[in-house]
């Protein structure tokens, strides 16, 4: 049983095979390409047609490569979306979230429906990057693609329907929005109607898990592949990196580590109070579950300040930086990851020096002070967030799973374990390619359901445990900077 996933994000995407046999799952990445946003005027696009080119060269490479695929699904970074009109062609490229159009547009929304009464109806932390102030920004702005749009999907289901021809929107992806009833599913129409946003652009939700069609013939034919099942998966990727986790109970937390850091549980109904508000918790579609959890900016500082190093022609693989980090003195300054001044600036390691020093604290100069600044920041800030998460959930977290490309980084997960007194298990890099392929497996009937994807997971990873060990030091760290943080 061979399946394709194609894991895009918001920097590059991955066309990889999984193979499952003999109740074991091996993967295969056999193509690797650039997503880039374009600005273009003032406004930051993606380029979708270069994105959907390396889709079909992701089907036809796996068709080459002798793979007898069985299905593919598509999953991709969250909020984002484009629009067809009514004979299906794409009226725009899709705006990226990091563009500047909704900025201010969140506090303008507020006074129409207050930030208390839309959390207690989608239970989605507020962004300003949420496709629901996308719109309102193409609203206030009289953009034409709006006016004569006849559907938006997201990115995943506009992917999904140049493939197949068919049209919908995947619920985990749709939860994004902050346009969701996070207790029926379902497009909340009182928010539509206060906020005066076009409903009908919005398709029918379907759940992960399902199909939704065959490669068209063009498709089939320019890529050399035949009667291949197009699935629907979580295509928000953090809901297929979850569902990967073969961990389960009331003990256990997890953190998907990458350019974003999402920490949370998974919970059967969404938590929507004020305390869970107030702290900025989000309740995101999960394949069968909620997804309650914190948005953190997460190693998109370290990834800043390796690739201003790398511009300058200077010493910056990830082996030298950790092992420069190892010698330097701990617990010298701390940043709030979330702030501002990280968002976007143009020198990293200039923010960083000038934020310590406004804040009155040592100045980190070197390589090895800059990258332990940045991590020991994080795992304070994976601290707090962690005790927010238990206060809201009523939960004792004991284990933390730690999936996705930032677990590969050992200094940091001992962090973590130390900073959150918690054991972290690690193993699953790919983790979302293992959920998206152990949902096809699912949905092509290959394996019963996702409690028996998990045993295979099980079976075929190695992983590893980080035992806390100097907690007292890091409680006492993460209390005299607290005031940094909260």
């Amino acid at each position: 049983m061979a399946y394709l996933a194609l894991d895009l994000g918001s920097g590059s995407g991955r066309a990889i095979v999984g193979t499952i046999v003999d109740g074991r799952i091996c993967l295969d990445e056999i193509y690797r390409f650039g997503n880039i946003p374009v600005k273009l005027g003032n406004t930051l696009y993606w380029d979708f047609l270069s994105l959907f080119q390396n889709v079909k060269q992701s089907i036809y490479l796996a068709v080459k490569n002798g793979y007898d695929l069985q299905g593919l699904a598509v999953d991709t970074w969250g909020v984002d979306f484009g629009l067809i009109d009514r004979a299906g062609r794409l009226l725009s490229n899709p705006v990226c979230y990091r563009d500047s159009r909704t900025q201010g547009v969140s506090q303008k929304a507020e006074a129409i429906i207050s930030r208390r009464e839309m959390y207690a109806i989608t239970g989605i932390q507020q962004m300003e990057i949420n496709t629901v102030f996308q719109l309102l920004s193409m609203k206030e702005q009289n953009a034409q693609t709006l006016a004569i749009g006849d559907g938006l999907l997201f990115i995943p289901d506009l992917i999904n329907y140049y493939l197949t021809g068919n049209v919908y929107n995947e619920y985990t992806i749709a939860s994004t929005s902050q346009l969701i009833n996070a207790k029926t599913k379902t497009w909340e129409k009182s928010l539509f109607d206060k906020l005066n946003l076009p409903l009908y652009l919005f398709k029918n939700i379907i759940e992960p898990c399902s199909l939704v069609g065959n490669l068209t013939d063009d498709i089939a034919q320019e890529t050399n592949a035949q009667n291949i099942k197009v699935f629907a998966v979580g295509s928000h990727d953090t809901a297929s990196a979850i569902a990967a986790i073969p961990f389960d109970g009331e003990e256990w937390a997890f953190l998907s580590s990458g350019t974003w850091s999402l920490l949370g549980i998974q919970t059967d109904n969404p938590i929507l109070t004020q305390e869970a508000m107030d702290n900025e918790f989000t309740n995101e579609g999960g394949v069968g579950k909620i997804l309650f959890m914190r948005n953190i900016s997460g190693l998109w500082i370290l990834q800043q300040l390796m690739a201003e190093w790398e511009k300058n022609d200077e010493e910056c693989s990830y082996q030298y930086l950790l092992s420069e980090c190892e010698k330097s003195k701990p617990f010298g300054s701390l940043i709030n990851t979330d702030d501002p001044d990280f968002t976007f600036p143009a020198s990293m390691k200039d923010a960083i020096q000038s934020y310590c020093k406004r804040t009155d604290q040592s100045v980190p100069q070197t390589k090895g002070e800059l990258v332990r600044c940045v991590l020991e920041s994080l795992a304070v800030k994976y601290h707090f967030v962690m005790k927010k998460l238990e206060q809201c959930s009523g939960r004792k977290i004991k284990y933390l799973s730690v999936v996705g490309g930032g677990s590969r980084n050992e200094q940091l997960n001992q962090f973590i374990a130390d900073a959150l007194n918690v054991e972290v298990v690690t193993g699953l890099t790919e983790a979302t390619a293992i959920g998206n392929v152990i949902q096809q497996a699912v949905t092509d009937k290959k394996i019963k359901n996702i409690r028996e994807g998990h045993q295979i997971v099980k079976n075929s990873f190695n992983f590893k445990t980080y035992y806390p060990q100097n907690s007292r030091e890091w409680e006492l760290f993460a209390t005299r900077m607290e005031y940094l943080i909260l």
